[in-house]
């Protein structure tokens, strides 16, 4: 790309920049409207992301807003996250809140999430 393109692309009033980053979580509770998420990385109310836990040999996504930030009791660095789903789209044979009655934490083989920060 030339200079003189990429200048305008930049320049441009609709340019949109979305970062993400990878969070390793434990999942505590999950019900039908969202789930209390465990993390050593504080999420400020508000972040949006995609929550990714692996289950029975499948991966389950569906996308989250962060509704609560806390730090656990006995300073040991954890934060205790609410996050709640949202209806970005219709739920997928993959998506979390399909496999809700399944889950049992002990099975669980990783659980992790991705912000997404639109800037």
């Amino acid at each position: 790309m030339s200079e003189s393109a990429l200048d305008a692309l930049l320049g441009a009033p609709d340019v949109v920049a979305v970062l993400g980053r990878d969070i390793a979580v434990r999942l505590i509770d999950i019900s039908k409207s969202g789930c209390m998420i465990h993390s050593e990385t504080r999420l400020a109310e508000g972040t949006t992301g995609t929550l990714r836990l692996t289950y029975g040999g499948a991966d389950y996504i569906d996308d989250v807003r962060i509704v609560r930030c806390q730090a656990s009791n006995g300073g040991d660095g954890w934060y205790r996250l609410g996050a709640q789903f949202l209806w970005t789209s219709n739920p997928s044979e993959r998506s979390l809140r399909r496999v809700i009655a399944g889950v049992q934490s002990g099975a669980l083989h990783s659980v992790s999430f991705e912000t997404n920060r639109q800037n």
